[in-house]
């Protein structure tokens, strides 16, 4: 079963963002996770410490925002080295 069929729309737009955002702030490990099949296990993973940001920053009308985007991406760097 494909996971991402269970995410409701706002999710999916969320998953979504984070897929855009890490592929272009980390590419060489967007594609090593794509080539060993986790990236989907992990941008889930990322969208669930990532989940007060989207919040606060009130996605997805602050899609367009630099800091969130900055902030995104800092926890994406903090996720990746706790890995």
């Amino acid at each position: 079963m494909n996971p991402l069929k269970l995410l409701e729309p706002d999710e999916r737009e969320r998953y979504d963002y984070l897929q855009l955002v890490f592929e272009e702030e980390f590419e060489e490990t967007h594609l090593a996770f794509l080539v060993n099949g986790i990236l989907v296990y992990e941008l889930l993973n990322l969208m669930a410490a990532c989940a007060f940001l989207f919040e606060e920053f009130g996605f997805p009308e602050s899609e367009d925002s630099r800091l969130l985007r900055y902030a995104i991406t800092g926890t994406i760097a903090e996720y990746l080295e706790g890995d």
